[in-house]
């Protein structure tokens, strides 16, 4: 009798698995074909990885705007992601991929475990438009869609090179005339897919959140100011990206120019050469120095986002934007000698570095109010980074609901030296801290400790990213309130163990209004001192 009970008692807790792996082996339809997923691994979501949204963009479709996917006879079975675009992957990007192909225009599903329509979360992911994809650990949806009954979707673009050259010849091909913007047609095509496809999926196709970190920020800005964009989405989130950085299509030309001639494709069928080149030759010398980065080519985007949100002609939707107090550490400690720098090597290195605004900066700032030299040079870029939020804050909230944010939370393995750097937030916003990440970096200073300590706080940005996504603003429940930004109060919520709202001070009005009125060039951030010369 104790045998059979053992074995009933078994079989019921068994069943609710059994359940979710029939539920998500269910072939879903889609306009291409039919895709079978497999129950997320400890949680109440489906999965379905490595979906393809666009044709392969190899061959003769190399720089060419993406085209629709293939349609399939038989049921795709989406256990497995697809391959990371072509890129010279490297520690600061995240995670760590398996396979790299021209072939990488796909993306991943993750939804409740149950019946119902549910808002769609769309990830764009960071990496300088060089690197990255939707398939690294920390990016996995599936807690955010078991737990905040929301639907994921992350995807892959075109990087680099592949996706940000511009010609002229290019251009002329193209019946809209639009050069050096294919990653960001990939973006909006996957929007597309999304659009015609996720109620399969059980998400909302009139309910779309876009968010994105780094450059998946700055796509977020993109996608703001872009007309072809328009109605793709309803919500968006800029996590430390910036929206004035984009390059004119003359900076474009120029400097796709200079990538053929390294190529050696300067003859009079530029563009037939370098589409017969081998693929690795986009990450080899001749690409050194391209500024992988969306263009103002009259199509896909009329002017820098920031300039466009001054006019009001943007995509309105309600948008959280942020950055995070300490983004530039992480950097620092990389970088070799800086933490043991003079006052009077590290004055040098920027006046070597930005010249004459050197000066300008400095004088905002104190050595003395830093630990050691370099976390004022460290508080000078984490304030770079704060001026774009804050300068999109300033744009969009006389028009649109605006949430401004700055991530404090530091309470991890290196905190006084690291504190909250750059792409910090995003394990806490997806719920991720518990995840093994094998092939995130993050796993170095996010052991199980400090991986405990932040769950509180990573449970309430869950709640905040969710509830714009379902209801237009953060604010819910027993959260701590969360103001609308205004250009007179000037208030934001500061995303720490406590939670804090106050009023930016004159003096950070000050910083960040002098940083937001100069240009990546003014800066001369990146350029190397040939180029200065």
């Amino acid at each position: 009798m104790i045998k059979f009970w053992v074995l009933g008692l078994a079989w019921l807790l068994a069943a609710p698995a059994l359940a979710a792996e029939d539920l998500c082996a269910t072939p879903v339809a889609t306009e291409q074909g039919q895709v079978a997923g497999t129950a997320a691994p400890g949680m109440a979501a489906c999965s379905y990885k490595g979906i393809p949204y666009a044709a392969p963009p190899e061959d003769e479709l190399r720089w060419q705007a993406p085209r629709p996917p293939a349609a399939r006879t038989g049921v795709l079975k989406a256990k497995a992601f697809g391959p990371s675009c072509i890129q010279d992957e490297s520690f600061s990007g995240g995670g760590k991929s398996k396979v790299f192909s021209e072939d990488c225009l796909t993306l991943n599903i993750y939804r409740p475990v149950r019946s119902g329509t549910f808002p769609v979360m769309f990830w764009i992911h960071g990496g300088g438009f060089t690197q990255g994809a939707g398939s690294y650990e920390m990016y996995d949806g599936a807690r955010l869609a078991a737990e905040r009954e929301v639907v994921v979707v992350s995807i892959n673009y075109r990087l680099g090179v592949l996706g940000f050259l511009a010609l002229p010849e290019l251009a002329a091909e193209d019946p809209h005339h639009s050069t050096g913007n294919y990653g960001m047609l990939d973006i909006i095509a996957a929007l597309n897919w999304v659009r015609a496809n996720i109620a399969g999926f059980g998400g909302d196709p009139n309910n779309v959140t876009i968010f994105g970190e780094s450059a998946g920020g700055v796509a977020v800005c993109n996608l703001l100011a872009s007309p072809l964009a328009a109605g793709l989405f309803q919500q968006g989130v800029i996590e430390s990206g910036g929206c004035d950085l984009v390059l004119t299509q003359e900076k474009g030309f120029e400097q796709g120019r200079k990538f053929a001639r390294a190529a050696g494709c300067e003859e009079s069928d530029v563009v037939d050469c370098l589409r017969s080149a081998l693929v690795w030759k986009m990450l080899g010398p001749a690409a050194a120095g391209f500024n992988a980065s969306a263009q103002v080519d009259g199509y896909v985007l009329s002017a820098k986002p920031i300039e466009v949100f001054k006019t009001g002609e943007f995509n309105r939707v309600p948008v959280l934007v942020g950055s995070n107090k300490d983004e530039f550490n992480m950097a620092l400690l990389l970088m070799p000698g800086a933490m043991f720098a003079s006052r009077s090597m590290l004055t040098k290195t920027l006046h070597k570095t930005v010249g004459q605004r050197a000066d300008e900066m400095l004088a905002l700032y104190s050595f003395d109010d830093y630990r050691k030299p370099a976390f004022l040079i460290g508080a000078l870029f984490a304030d770079g980074f704060g001026s774009r939020a804050f300068a999109a804050a300033e744009e969009l909230s006389p028009y649109t609901p605006v949430y401004l944010y700055r991530f404090d939370w530091d309470d991890e393995r290196w905190g006084k030296s690291m504190g909250a750097f750059h792409g910090l937030e995003i394990p806490l916003v997806f719920g991720n801290l518990k995840l093994h990440l094998r092939t995130a970096p993050l796993r170095l200073v996010l052991p199980k400790k400090a991986a405990g300590k932040a769950e509180p706080l990573s449970g309430q940005m869950m709640s905040y990213w969710t509830n714009l996504a379902k209801t237009g603003t953060p604010n819910a429940g027993e959260l701590p309130a969360w103001p609308k930004y205004n250009t007179q109060a000037r208030e934001r919520i500061y995303l720490d163990t406590a939670i804090s709202v106050a009023p930016l001070s004159a003096k950070e009005v000050e910083r960040y209004q002098y940083f937001a009125a100069l240009s990546i060039e003014d800066l001369r951030w990146g350029e190397t001192e040939e180029k200065k010369k």
